[in-house]
């Protein structure tokens, strides 16, 4: 079994986080080989897609920020398309499937990644590779993280040759720190350092890949593939207290982030947003949430109104809503236990920034737990589900449509100062991903540093899944009394869960410190490390 990396012993001032220990290790490897915060973001990121299988893989997308040495900050938009045939009018109802096949848009993770390293990297496209490789062909323990998605997700996955050859040997379970090999895996990546984003998008592997799709009744063709290309574009931004927070634009629900921020700067500044005054915190949730639902979708297809979102006249009428409780109704009784059935929202977040000025926030996903369910035998990827994200309802700006990409959840943040970047910020989360950010802004704004912030008791409105319910507040037990009995006098249900429960998300912290230095952490409801350099 591969061993982590030790951390360097010198090295000029940077740091890195994500939700692996080993990932984090092969990002480490590639910093002390000369590559600089993006080589060490992609190594991770390609790392994670074999030790952290439940929430990202090969067949996912990407979204991410790069800030570059010379200020200029790029946002690369690494989500792939549903297939020109797709035909919403073949399936029933509003609501799209949760998984199977026909949740599988084109993913646009390995193109992603070749973006990102064109930009701003420094080391060879095929040494990026090199770790994930070895782990997936030499095995990794397997993640406790996944094992207990792997138990919770058992009647769905078991279902799939694929799933059930890598994950349920002899029918079980893998278990934590049981070996989890993956020797197709490893030949694919393997093709991929060797062939580039070719390989995927117009080689043997994804034409393989769109076989085995097509056999369960998917309408994605190697046409599809072939005509994926990643976007870039300047990022959006807004201020928040002193401080430049930047996120990508539509399709990616960043907006909404910057909705929340700048709604949170019109509320009395006395107010305790996440103590006594929650429940205005949560009714910001709702105002961003409802015209996500509304609003967002693919801008090369559907207009989305992002100056309108962002505006002063837009922002102050939502402010009023939130201030005068539209619709709140106080609840009575006590809270209920979380039941079994857990959300399944699965990303992962890489961040990391150099004294280059280089920085990076790269967050990528499979949507909900191992995603669509599939995995093909063949090249040992896992599919993503993310076409579950769109609407099937006649006038949605999000319907389904050939060649449309989804409303997206994915969101990377960097935040800057007088144009110097200040922190690389990530989150897993889902649809709750606004809402968790908008809780790290308000506790490093309060003075945590970043570990004391990711670890903070939290609490989101709605879960984090596609097919969960509005209008109910996941809550860690040990949110404070005050904050509990705000959000019930706002009428909101509240599920209460464990302590450091994923229900709530985890996150990636990099942050610039007063000396120079890097201080970084990872969320403890992870799996993950963190390393930071200082001066």
């Amino acid at each position: 079994m591969p061993a982590t990396p030790p951390p360097p012993a010198t090295t000029r001032p940077y740091g890195l986080a994500t939700p692996h220990a080993l990932a984090t290790g092969a990002g480490d490897a590639v910093r002390r080989e000369g590559g600089n915060a993006v080589d060490a973001a992609l190594a991770a990121a390609v790392a994670l897609t074999v030790v952290y299988p439940h929430q990202c893989a090969v067949g996912g997308d990407l979204i991410a920020l790069v800030a570059l040495p010379d200020g200029r900050v790029v946002a690369v938009n690494g989500s792939g398309a549903a297939a020109r045939a797709a035909d919403p009018g073949a399936l029933s109802g509003t609501r799209m499937p949760v998984t199977g096949p026909l949740t599988v848009t084109v993913p646009g993770v390995v193109a992603g990644w070749a973006t990102l390293s064109e930009l701003a990297g420094r080391l060879p496209w095929r040494r990026l590779f090199a770790d994930a490789v070895a782990f997936a062909r030499d095995g990794v323990p397997t993640a406790p993280g996944v094992a207990t998605a792997l138990r919770e997700e058992a009647g769905a996955l078991m279902a799939d040759e694929g799933m059930r050859a890598v994950f349920y040997p002899g029918g079980r379970p893998l278990d934590a720190g049981a070996p989890l090999r993956q020797p197709a895996l490893a030949d694919s990546l393997a093709l991929i350092a060797e062939e580039g984003p070719k390989a995927l998008y117009a080689g043997s592997l994804g034409a393989g890949l769109v076989e085995r799709l097509r056999g369960l009744g998917s309408p994605l063709s190697p046409d599809d593939l072939a005509a994926h290309a990643t976007e870039t574009a300047e990022p959006l931004s807004a201020s928040f207290r002193g401080e430049e927070y930047l996120t990508a634009p539509p399709n990616s629900q960043g907006i909404h982030l910057l909705q929340a921020l700048r709604l949170i700067e019109r509320m009395p500044e006395q107010a305790d947003l996440l103590g006594a005054d929650a429940h205005l915190t949560a009714r910001i949730f709702d105002a961003i949430t409802h015209d996500r639902d509304r609003y967002l979708a693919d801008p090369r297809h559907v207009p989305v109104p992002v100056g309108e979102l962002l505006g002063d006249s837009h922002l102050d009428a939502l402010a009023a809503t939130v201030l005068e409780g539209r619709g709140s109704a106080p609840q009575a009784g006590p809270a209920p236990r979380a039941g079994a059935a857990r959300p399944s929202g699965d990303t992962v977040a890489v961040v990391a920034a150099d004294d280059d000025g280089c920085a990076v926030s790269l967050i990528q996903s499979l949507f909900h737990s191992f995603g669509s369910g599939i995995l093909d035998p063949g090249s040992g990827i896992v599919l993503h589900n993310r076409g579950s994200f769109f609407d099937l309802a006649p006038g949605s700006p999000n319907r389904l449509a050939g060649g449309r990409r989804p409303a997206h959840t994915l969101m990377p943040v960097l935040t800057r100062r007088d144009g110097f970047v200040t922190g690389a910020h990530g989150t897993m989360g889902g649809k709750a991903q606004p809402q968790i950010h908008t809780h790290l802004a308000l506790r490093l704004h309060a003075g945590d540093d970043p570990a004391t912030a990711l670890a903070r008791p939290r609490w989101v409105i709605g879960g984090l899944g596609v097919d969960e319910p509005a209008g109910v507040a996941s809550v860690e037990g040990s949110v404070p009394g005050d904050a509990v009995a705000a959000l019930r006098g706002g009428g909101y249900r509240t599920r209460v869960c464990a302590d450091l429960d994923e229900q709530v998300g985890h996150g990636q912290l990099v942050r610039r410190t007063p000396e120079g230095g890097f201080s970084a952490a990872t969320d403890p409801r992870s799996d993950g490390a963190a390393t930071a350099v200082g001066l």
